[in-house]
Protein backbone atom coordinates (compact mmCIF):
# COMPACT_ATOMS: atom_id res chain seq x y z
CA UNK A 1 0.00 0.00 0.00
CA UNK A 2 1.70 3.65 -0.87
CA UNK A 3 1.32 5.89 1.64
CA UNK A 4 -1.12 8.78 1.30
CA UNK A 5 0.27 12.48 0.44
CA UNK A 6 -1.23 15.33 0.51
CA UNK A 7 0.54 18.01 -1.29
CA UNK A 8 -0.65 22.18 -0.07
CA UNK A 9 1.30 24.00 -3.01
CA UNK A 10 1.46 27.09 -4.60
CA UNK A 11 1.03 26.68 -8.48
CA UNK A 12 1.44 29.60 -11.34
CA UNK A 13 0.07 32.22 -11.81
CA UNK A 14 1.59 34.35 -10.66
CA UNK A 15 4.89 32.87 -12.37
CA UNK A 16 7.74 32.98 -9.69
CA UNK A 17 9.87 30.27 -8.17
CA UNK A 18 7.61 28.21 -6.00
CA UNK A 19 4.87 28.67 -7.87
CA UNK A 20 7.25 26.65 -10.76
CA UNK A 21 8.17 24.16 -7.86
CA UNK A 22 5.00 23.52 -7.34
CA UNK A 23 4.27 22.72 -11.04
CA UNK A 24 6.19 20.28 -11.19
CA UNK A 25 5.94 18.80 -8.22
CA UNK A 26 2.29 18.26 -9.38
CA UNK A 27 3.13 16.56 -12.35
CA UNK A 28 6.11 14.72 -11.03
CA UNK A 29 5.72 11.25 -12.47
CA UNK A 30 8.03 9.51 -9.59
CA UNK A 31 5.62 11.42 -6.47
CA UNK A 32 2.64 9.37 -8.32
CA UNK A 33 4.77 5.88 -8.69
CA UNK A 34 5.73 6.69 -5.10
CA UNK A 35 2.79 7.78 -3.18
CA UNK A 36 -1.27 8.05 -3.74
CA UNK A 37 -1.25 11.98 -4.02
CA UNK A 38 -3.86 14.50 -3.89
CA UNK A 39 -3.16 18.40 -4.48
CA UNK A 40 -4.67 21.29 -3.68
CA UNK A 41 -3.39 24.84 -5.05
CA UNK A 42 -2.88 27.91 -2.12
CA UNK A 43 -4.58 30.48 -4.77
CA UNK A 44 -4.25 33.70 -2.92
CA UNK A 45 -2.30 36.57 -5.44
CA UNK A 46 -3.49 36.71 -9.06
CA UNK A 47 -0.62 38.98 -10.25
CA UNK A 48 2.82 39.44 -9.02
CA UNK A 49 2.46 42.79 -7.86
CA UNK A 50 -0.37 41.62 -5.19
CA UNK A 51 2.15 38.95 -3.94
CA UNK A 52 3.00 40.38 -0.45
CA UNK A 53 -0.21 42.43 -0.06
CA UNK A 54 -3.05 42.28 1.82
CA UNK A 55 -6.55 42.06 -0.49
CA UNK A 56 -10.37 41.51 1.25
CA UNK A 57 -10.31 38.42 -1.79
CA UNK A 58 -7.39 36.77 -0.28
CA UNK A 59 -9.75 36.63 2.50
CA UNK A 60 -12.40 34.53 0.09
CA UNK A 61 -9.42 32.61 -1.24
CA UNK A 62 -8.75 31.67 2.42
CA UNK A 63 -11.74 30.46 3.68
CA UNK A 64 -11.83 28.23 0.61
CA UNK A 65 -8.39 26.73 0.91
CA UNK A 66 -9.74 26.19 4.54
CA UNK A 67 -13.17 23.98 3.29
CA UNK A 68 -10.88 22.01 0.55
CA UNK A 69 -8.39 21.11 3.09
CA UNK A 70 -10.89 20.12 6.08
CA UNK A 71 -12.58 18.07 3.62
CA UNK A 72 -9.36 16.26 1.95
CA UNK A 73 -8.18 15.56 5.57
CA UNK A 74 -11.89 13.89 6.65
CA UNK A 75 -11.97 12.28 3.38
CA UNK A 76 -8.59 11.25 2.18
CA UNK A 77 -7.35 11.03 5.09
CA UNK A 78 -3.21 11.29 4.63
CA UNK A 79 -0.35 9.76 6.19
CA UNK A 80 2.04 12.75 5.08
CA UNK A 81 1.43 16.56 4.41
CA UNK A 82 3.26 18.86 2.41
CA UNK A 83 3.37 22.34 2.91
CA UNK A 84 4.55 25.45 0.63
CA UNK A 85 5.17 27.57 4.22
CA UNK A 86 5.14 30.95 3.78
CA UNK A 87 6.79 33.41 6.57
CA UNK A 88 5.85 36.93 7.11
CA UNK A 89 3.08 39.54 5.64
CA UNK A 90 -0.71 37.99 5.49
CA UNK A 91 0.29 34.88 3.93
CA UNK A 92 2.39 33.71 7.53
CA UNK A 93 -1.23 34.63 9.17
CA UNK A 94 -3.13 32.77 6.54
CA UNK A 95 -0.46 29.52 7.00
CA UNK A 96 -0.90 29.55 10.69
CA UNK A 97 -4.70 29.22 10.27
CA UNK A 98 -4.48 26.86 8.10
CA UNK A 99 -1.97 24.78 9.80
CA UNK A 100 -4.64 24.31 12.89
CA UNK A 101 -6.29 21.93 10.59
CA UNK A 102 -3.25 19.28 10.35
CA UNK A 103 -2.60 20.27 13.93
CA UNK A 104 -5.98 18.89 15.04
CA UNK A 105 -5.77 16.27 12.65
CA UNK A 106 -2.50 15.11 14.11
CA UNK A 107 -4.17 14.46 17.31
CA UNK A 108 -6.20 11.83 16.06
CA UNK A 109 -3.80 9.86 13.12
CA UNK A 110 -0.49 9.82 12.89
CA UNK A 111 0.56 12.12 10.10
CA UNK A 112 4.45 13.21 9.19
CA UNK A 113 4.12 16.70 8.38
CA UNK A 114 6.43 18.66 6.33
CA UNK A 115 6.92 22.68 5.31
CA UNK A 116 8.85 23.84 2.69
CA UNK A 117 10.20 27.50 2.53
CA UNK A 118 11.01 29.01 -0.70
CA UNK A 119 11.90 32.31 0.96
CA UNK A 120 13.94 33.45 3.60
CA UNK A 121 12.98 36.11 6.65
CA UNK A 122 11.61 34.29 9.21
CA UNK A 123 14.45 35.54 11.43
CA UNK A 124 13.44 39.81 10.85
CA UNK A 125 9.55 38.73 11.07
CA UNK A 126 10.32 37.30 14.52
CA UNK A 127 12.76 39.65 16.09
CA UNK A 128 11.61 42.61 18.78
CA UNK A 129 7.98 40.82 18.81
CA UNK A 130 7.52 38.29 21.59
CA UNK A 131 4.14 37.81 19.88
CA UNK A 132 5.66 36.63 16.40
CA UNK A 133 7.70 34.67 18.24
CA UNK A 134 5.63 32.74 19.97
CA UNK A 135 3.16 32.29 17.09
CA UNK A 136 6.10 31.34 14.55
CA UNK A 137 6.71 28.74 17.21
CA UNK A 138 3.80 27.52 17.34
CA UNK A 139 2.85 26.92 13.40
CA UNK A 140 6.74 25.17 13.09
CA UNK A 141 6.18 22.68 16.12
CA UNK A 142 6.54 18.71 15.47
CA UNK A 143 7.19 19.32 11.98
CA UNK A 144 9.79 18.75 9.12
CA UNK A 145 11.78 21.79 7.63
CA UNK A 146 12.63 21.47 3.93
CA UNK A 147 15.01 23.86 2.87
CA UNK A 148 16.90 24.73 -0.03
CA UNK A 149 20.09 24.75 1.51
CA UNK A 150 22.33 24.92 4.68
CA UNK A 151 22.93 28.32 4.05
CA UNK A 152 19.39 29.13 5.64
CA UNK A 153 19.62 27.06 8.61
CA UNK A 154 20.29 30.12 10.92
CA UNK A 155 17.05 31.38 9.68
CA UNK A 156 15.26 29.55 12.45
CA UNK A 157 17.71 29.76 15.08
CA UNK A 158 14.76 31.98 17.29
CA UNK A 159 12.08 29.58 16.38
CA UNK A 160 13.55 25.73 16.97
CA UNK A 161 10.39 23.79 17.80
CA UNK A 162 10.66 21.88 14.43
CA UNK A 163 11.69 17.96 14.30
CA UNK A 164 14.18 18.22 11.86
CA UNK A 165 15.91 20.50 8.95
CA UNK A 166 15.94 18.30 5.31
CA UNK A 167 17.94 20.01 2.70
CA UNK A 168 16.46 19.91 -1.02
CA UNK A 169 17.90 22.40 -3.83
CA UNK A 170 15.71 22.81 -6.68
CA UNK A 171 16.23 21.62 -9.81
CA UNK A 172 14.88 22.84 -13.53
CA UNK A 173 14.23 21.24 -16.56
CA UNK A 174 17.07 20.25 -19.11
CA UNK A 175 16.05 21.41 -22.30
CA UNK A 176 18.55 20.76 -24.51
CA UNK A 177 20.27 17.29 -25.34
CA UNK A 178 24.03 17.23 -25.70
CA UNK A 179 24.21 17.67 -29.32
CA UNK A 180 21.94 20.60 -28.81
CA UNK A 181 23.95 22.17 -26.24
CA UNK A 182 27.63 21.62 -28.69
CA UNK A 183 25.60 23.70 -31.45
CA UNK A 184 24.94 26.53 -29.25
CA UNK A 185 28.51 26.73 -27.49
CA UNK A 186 30.32 26.20 -31.07
CA UNK A 187 27.87 29.12 -32.76
CA UNK A 188 28.30 31.19 -29.38
CA UNK A 189 32.06 31.17 -29.77
CA UNK A 190 33.02 30.65 -33.40
CA UNK A 191 33.31 34.39 -33.95
CA UNK A 192 33.83 38.24 -32.61
CA UNK A 193 30.34 38.76 -31.95
CA UNK A 194 29.79 41.39 -28.87
CA UNK A 195 29.25 39.98 -25.51
CA UNK A 196 26.03 39.46 -24.38
CA UNK A 197 24.69 40.14 -21.19
CA UNK A 198 21.21 38.95 -19.44
CA UNK A 199 19.35 39.97 -16.65
CA UNK A 200 16.21 37.50 -16.89
CA UNK A 201 14.20 37.96 -13.78
CA UNK A 202 10.99 39.85 -12.65
CA UNK A 203 11.73 43.43 -12.74
CA UNK A 204 11.78 44.58 -9.14
CA UNK A 205 14.84 47.13 -8.37
CA UNK A 206 15.64 44.91 -5.55
CA UNK A 207 16.65 42.03 -7.52
CA UNK A 208 19.28 43.98 -9.60
CA UNK A 209 17.93 45.07 -12.85
CA UNK A 210 18.54 48.58 -12.50
CA UNK A 211 22.23 47.93 -11.38
CA UNK A 212 22.47 46.35 -14.49
CA UNK A 213 21.25 49.43 -16.44
CA UNK A 214 23.58 51.57 -14.30
CA UNK A 215 26.27 49.19 -15.78
CA UNK A 216 25.32 49.76 -19.34
CA UNK A 217 25.09 53.52 -19.16
CA UNK A 218 29.07 53.30 -17.60
CA UNK A 219 30.44 51.33 -19.85
CA UNK A 220 28.07 52.18 -23.28
CA UNK A 221 31.23 52.65 -25.34
CA UNK A 222 32.49 48.95 -24.75
CA UNK A 223 30.92 46.51 -27.15
CA UNK A 224 28.32 44.96 -24.75
CA UNK A 225 24.68 44.18 -25.81
CA UNK A 226 22.52 44.63 -22.41
CA UNK A 227 18.96 42.12 -22.81
CA UNK A 228 16.50 42.77 -19.98
CA UNK A 229 13.55 39.56 -19.67
CA UNK A 230 10.52 39.88 -16.97
CA UNK A 231 7.43 40.62 -15.68
CA UNK A 232 7.12 44.33 -14.06
CA UNK A 233 5.13 44.67 -10.88
CA UNK A 234 5.20 49.45 -10.98
CA UNK A 235 3.96 51.06 -13.58
CA UNK A 236 6.33 53.99 -12.23
CA UNK A 237 9.29 51.51 -12.71
CA UNK A 238 8.36 50.45 -16.25
CA UNK A 239 8.31 54.42 -17.27
CA UNK A 240 12.24 54.73 -15.10
CA UNK A 241 13.50 52.24 -16.97
CA UNK A 242 12.46 53.22 -20.68
CA UNK A 243 13.18 57.18 -19.74
CA UNK A 244 16.44 56.09 -18.24
CA UNK A 245 17.28 54.61 -21.36
CA UNK A 246 16.26 57.42 -23.64
CA UNK A 247 17.79 59.88 -21.36
CA UNK A 248 21.24 58.14 -21.62
CA UNK A 249 21.02 57.23 -25.29
CA UNK A 250 21.46 53.16 -24.71
CA UNK A 251 19.24 52.41 -27.16
CA UNK A 252 21.24 50.53 -29.21
CA UNK A 253 22.70 49.22 -26.09
CA UNK A 254 19.92 47.84 -23.96
CA UNK A 255 17.06 45.70 -25.19
CA UNK A 256 13.86 44.58 -23.20
CA UNK A 257 11.94 41.90 -24.52
CA UNK A 258 9.28 41.43 -21.55
CA UNK A 259 8.27 38.21 -19.96
CA UNK A 260 9.59 35.65 -21.49
CA UNK A 261 9.36 31.77 -21.06
CA UNK A 262 9.33 28.41 -23.76
CA UNK A 263 11.31 29.11 -26.92
CA UNK A 264 11.58 32.81 -26.20
CA UNK A 265 13.72 32.12 -22.53
CA UNK A 266 15.89 29.37 -24.22
CA UNK A 267 16.89 31.97 -27.11
CA UNK A 268 17.84 34.76 -24.38
CA UNK A 269 20.15 32.09 -22.77
CA UNK A 270 21.51 30.21 -26.34
CA UNK A 271 23.13 33.80 -27.34
CA UNK A 272 24.09 34.87 -23.41
CA UNK A 273 27.59 34.63 -22.76
CA UNK A 274 26.88 36.26 -18.97
CA UNK A 275 23.67 36.17 -16.33
CA UNK A 276 23.82 39.60 -14.34
CA UNK A 277 21.78 38.82 -10.96
CA UNK A 278 22.60 41.37 -8.25
CA UNK A 279 19.78 40.62 -6.45
CA UNK A 280 19.07 42.18 -2.69
CA UNK A 281 15.77 40.95 -2.78
CA UNK A 282 14.85 40.53 0.87
CA UNK A 283 13.27 37.14 0.00
CA UNK A 284 16.03 35.78 -1.94
CA UNK A 285 16.91 32.23 -1.07
CA UNK A 286 18.17 30.37 -4.06
CA UNK A 287 17.37 32.11 -7.90
CA UNK A 288 15.70 29.42 -10.44
CA UNK A 289 16.99 31.90 -12.76
CA UNK A 290 21.03 30.81 -11.97
CA UNK A 291 20.72 27.21 -12.25
CA UNK A 292 18.80 27.66 -15.72
CA UNK A 293 21.55 29.91 -16.62
CA UNK A 294 23.94 26.72 -15.62
CA UNK A 295 21.64 24.30 -17.78
CA UNK A 296 22.54 26.45 -20.83
CA UNK A 297 26.20 26.63 -19.83
CA UNK A 298 25.43 30.17 -18.98
CA UNK A 299 28.14 31.39 -15.92
CA UNK A 300 26.81 34.09 -13.61
CA UNK A 301 27.54 37.35 -11.73
CA UNK A 302 25.44 37.31 -8.63
CA UNK A 303 25.05 38.47 -5.31
CA UNK A 304 26.18 36.23 -2.20
CA UNK A 305 22.13 36.29 -0.94
CA UNK A 306 20.39 33.19 0.27
CA UNK A 307 21.58 30.35 -1.34
CA UNK A 308 23.73 31.51 -3.78
CA UNK A 309 26.86 31.25 -2.54
CA UNK A 310 25.91 27.67 -2.49
CA UNK A 311 24.80 27.34 -5.98
CA UNK A 312 27.97 29.04 -7.70
CA UNK A 313 31.69 28.20 -7.38
CA UNK A 314 34.87 30.09 -8.53
CA UNK A 315 34.27 28.08 -12.16
CA UNK A 316 30.49 28.90 -12.89
CA UNK A 317 30.43 32.30 -11.67
CA UNK A 318 31.50 35.62 -9.23
CA UNK A 319 29.64 35.89 -5.93
CA UNK A 320 29.80 39.34 -5.03
CA UNK A 321 29.38 40.45 -1.59
CA UNK A 322 29.07 44.48 -2.61
CA UNK A 323 27.27 45.07 -5.61
CA UNK A 324 29.25 48.27 -6.04
CA UNK A 325 31.96 45.96 -7.61
CA UNK A 326 29.76 44.90 -10.85
CA UNK A 327 31.71 46.41 -13.06
CA UNK A 328 35.20 45.03 -12.06
CA UNK A 329 33.21 41.33 -11.62
CA UNK A 330 32.13 41.76 -15.07
CA UNK A 331 35.87 42.23 -16.22
CA UNK A 332 37.13 39.43 -14.57
CA UNK A 333 34.15 37.86 -16.38
CA UNK A 334 35.11 38.89 -19.73
CA UNK A 335 39.08 37.85 -18.93
CA UNK A 336 38.39 34.45 -17.17
CA UNK A 337 34.62 32.84 -18.00
CA UNK A 338 33.35 33.91 -21.45
CA UNK A 339 34.85 30.64 -22.60
CA UNK A 340 33.72 27.21 -24.17
CA UNK A 341 35.89 25.74 -21.37
CA UNK A 342 33.67 27.32 -18.77
CA UNK A 343 30.34 26.83 -20.84
CA UNK A 344 30.95 23.06 -20.62
CA UNK A 345 32.08 23.43 -16.53
CA UNK A 346 28.77 25.36 -16.25
CA UNK A 347 26.73 23.22 -18.15
CA UNK A 348 28.35 19.58 -16.01
CA UNK A 349 27.52 21.69 -13.15
CA UNK A 350 24.18 21.92 -13.64
CA UNK A 351 23.68 18.28 -14.51
CA UNK A 352 25.62 17.01 -11.45
CA UNK A 353 23.85 19.00 -9.33
CA UNK A 354 20.32 20.56 -10.09
CA UNK A 355 18.18 18.41 -12.95
CA UNK A 356 14.47 17.97 -12.24
CA UNK A 357 15.24 14.48 -12.34
CA UNK A 358 17.93 15.11 -9.04
CA UNK A 359 15.15 17.46 -7.79
CA UNK A 360 12.84 14.53 -7.83
CA UNK A 361 14.73 11.74 -6.63
CA UNK A 362 15.38 14.32 -3.68
CA UNK A 363 12.34 15.06 -2.84
CA UNK A 364 10.89 11.47 -2.46
CA UNK A 365 13.93 11.01 -0.33
CA UNK A 366 13.15 13.83 1.94
CA UNK A 367 9.26 12.94 2.25
CA UNK A 368 10.67 8.89 3.00
CA UNK A 369 12.84 10.48 5.83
Amino acid sequence: MKNKLLCILHRSPPYHGAAQVGDFIAHSSKLHEEFECKFITIKSSISLSSVGRFGFKKIYYLLELYVKILWTLVTFKPEKIYFTASNKSFAFYRDLILSTLWKMYSLFKKVDIYYHFHTKGVEDFVTGSVVKTALTKFFLKDVNLILLSPLLENDFLKVNTFKCVLYLPNGVENQLTENQFDQVIKGKFSNDKPLNVLYLSNMIKSKGYFKVLELAKQIKEAPIQFNFAGGWTSQKDKNDFFQFIKDNNLSDKVFFHGFVNGEEKAELFKKSHLLLFPTRYKNESFGLVIIEALSYGVPVIATDEGSIPYILNEKSGIVLSDIANLPQALDKARDTLVNQETSIYCRKHYLDNFTLDKFEDNLICVLKS
